[in-house]
């Protein structure tokens, strides 16, 4: 028997309480048994502190509520799934690799689409009518936000989480309930293994619906391409490409030695809002490299696929001709206003402009030789094309 606390509650009771909090007597069916996996594989490995766990509940309540207020919409304005999209622009990459930069200052630029956290973590309108005052939807994650942050303080250094910033569409993955990033917070390992036989594909599907929900809402302009980025993408490309089959996929580079402790450091400090528990990160060199492996091998299997390319390095050293790349790819107009826009983000987020962190790969159970062991395909995968 467990001896920490629980998020309480069973599936049936999370739905039942979404329906009367929102008003809105939908039965989700399709949630019941991701929904009822999910709950146990947090209870059994996640190992909460109490506030932890009532925070999951939150979390957990949040995604519920979401799911029927579009499900609402959607039934009511069944043209929404009409709503045709630009090619989005998607920017692949294991984390700490520099794509959350690149991310954000295309953003900056005025020429994407770009979902800021609050939408990723409230994409539904409470009121099912356009336009509305989305100003409690902001208010619930600045809160949140302001949590996180006396929870796991050190997190601003490696992620900042405010309501405004450009964010990973995890979230909007997460509201599927069939999305590994549902284990990114808290240990969820059962849960995680039973997603291995599922279509994960869902989540991308789920993910297409909600861009063109937000464009009905009228919080996108569907006269620019979305701009998206989430580390979990890599090695999901067939389904990505499925769900949304005009994708463009940009992927950053960077030497996976500085790549995977980064990665385990910001993993650990991710959960340790939610436990006190410590978190083993050894395995990530092998977890990580199956990822990146994942990837090439689709990459060799559709060869006459496109997909940019671009150096960790050459991004900090030279961003104006790595923006220009991306835009010859993703066949985006570069505006007056682009370089502009760009150049005062740079000079507004410096390196480490929340504090710096420090790491080693053994910090973590592993060694650098470790990487490179299990990175040795795509390292000289990297070379024999001279991206890096």
């Amino acid at each position: 028997m467990t001896r920490w606390p629980q998020i309480q509650g069973t599936a049936a009771e999370l739905l039942a309480e979404a329906r009367s909090s929102t008003s809105i007597e939908i039965v989700d069916e399709e949630a019941v048994e991701p929904l009822t996996m999910l709950l146990h594989s947090y209870n059994e490995s996640a190992r909460f502190t109490p506030d932890g766990a009532a925070m999951k509940r939150r979390d957990v309540s949040r995604i519920l509520k979401n799911r029927l207020r579009m499900s609402r919409d959607l039934a009511a304005h069944p043209e929404i799934l009409d709503i045709e999209l630009l090619p989005p622009l998607l920017i692949n990459a294991l984390p700490r690799t520099g794509s959350t930069k690149m991310q954000k200052t295309l953003a900056a630029t005025g020429d994407f689409n770009f979902l800021p956290y609050w939408m990723c973590m409230n994409s539904a309108s409470a009121s099912g009518v356009p336009y509305e005052d989305v100003s409690n939807r902001i208010a619930d994650v600045q809160a949140y936000s302001d949590w996180f942050g006396q929870a796991s303080p050190r997190t601003k250094n490696g992620h900042d989480m405010s309501p405004h910033e450009p964010e990973e569409e995890a979230y909007i993955l997460m509201q599927s309930l069939l999305a590994r990033s549902l284990g990114g917070f808290a240990k969820a390992d059962d849960y995680v293994v039973w997603l291995g036989s599922q279509d994960l594909g869902h989540q991308y599907r789920y993910l297409h619906d909600t861009l063109r929900y937000l464009v009905w809402q009228g919080l996108a302009d569907p006269a620019k391409p979305f701009l998206l980025k989430c580390v979990v993408n890599l090695g999901l490309e067939a389904e990505i490409r499925q769900a949304l089959p005009n994708v463009n996929f940009a992927v950053m580079h960077r030497d996976p030695v500085s790549v995977v402790p980064s990665a385990s450091l910001l993993g650990q400090v991710f959960r340790a809002a939610y436990s006190d528990q410590p978190v083993d990160m050894s395995h990530n060199p092998a977890r990580h490299a199956g990822a990146m492996n994942q990837h090439l091998a689709y990459r060799a299997a559709n060869p006459d696929e496109p997909f940019h390319d671009i150096c960790y390095d050459r991004a900090r050293a030279d961003a104006r001709s790595v923006i220009e790349g991306i835009y010859e790819f993703a066949g985006v107009e570069l505006t007056a206003d682009t370089f502009t826009n760009a150049d005062r983000w740079e000079a507004d987020n410096p390196q480490h402009k929340h504090g710096a962190w420090s790491y080693a790969a053994t910090d973590f159970g592993f060694t650098d030789d470790d990487v490179r062991r299990e990175f040795a395909g795509y390292i000289d995968w990297i070379h024999d094309r001279g991206i890096c």
